[in-house]
């Protein structure tokens, strides 16, 4: 049985909430790295997803500049990164350096893979619309890698205030 509610408190719902570690590139080379939470799939055939991304991001000047970008989902014992890259701005500080995440070369794409993911989704950018204050960005995947140890379980938020844990589906 459903009761009245606002917005608000129906969202209050939501968790478990999936959240992905997006790395870009800027035209001068340097590396960003920015938590996400707004992402799912938008096709099967061919592999698509769409990003929200606030457009005061540097990750989104540098998908506008770059037209490319990697979606990595993140391992439970990640959350200290996950939790850094969503707090705080490239714009300001280095957040590869600062979180330190380790890099693998990614094979279609400049941006790079983050080596302990459980998986890897390099992405060309298909189109970018804004039906609200949210672009989205959506983006093909031209690239798809997992981490060789299968039993990692997957980063998700579950609660409010950056509330993280594991999940790994059997």
């Amino acid at each position: 049985m459903q009761k009245k509610s606002t917005t608000e408190q129906a969202l209050s719902r939501k968790y478990p909430e999936q959240v992905v570690l997006v790395t870009t590139h800027a035209p001068d080379g340097r590396l960003n790295v920015m938590a996400v939470g707004w992402v799912t799939r938008a096709s099967l055939d061919p592999a698509m997803f769409v990003l929200g991304i606030d457009d005061e991001a540097l990750t989104y000047a540098n998908i506008r500049k770059t037209e490319e970008f990697v979606i990595a989902f993140p391992h439970e014992g990640m959350a200290r990164q996950v939790l850094h890259a969503g707090t705080h701005h490239g714009h300001k500080t280095d957040k590869i350096a600062a979180t330190g995440l380790a890099l693998q070369k990614a094979s279609k794409v400049k941006a790079p893979l983050l080596a302990d993911a459980v998986a890897n989704f390099e992405c060309k950018l298909v189109t970018i619309t804004q039906p609200g204050d949210c672009p989205l960005i959506v983006g093909r995947v031209v690239a798809a890698h997992q981490n060789k140890n299968l039993k990692l379980k997957r980063l998700y938020l579950v609660g409010k205030n950056y509330k993280m844990a594991g999940v790994r589906a059997k």
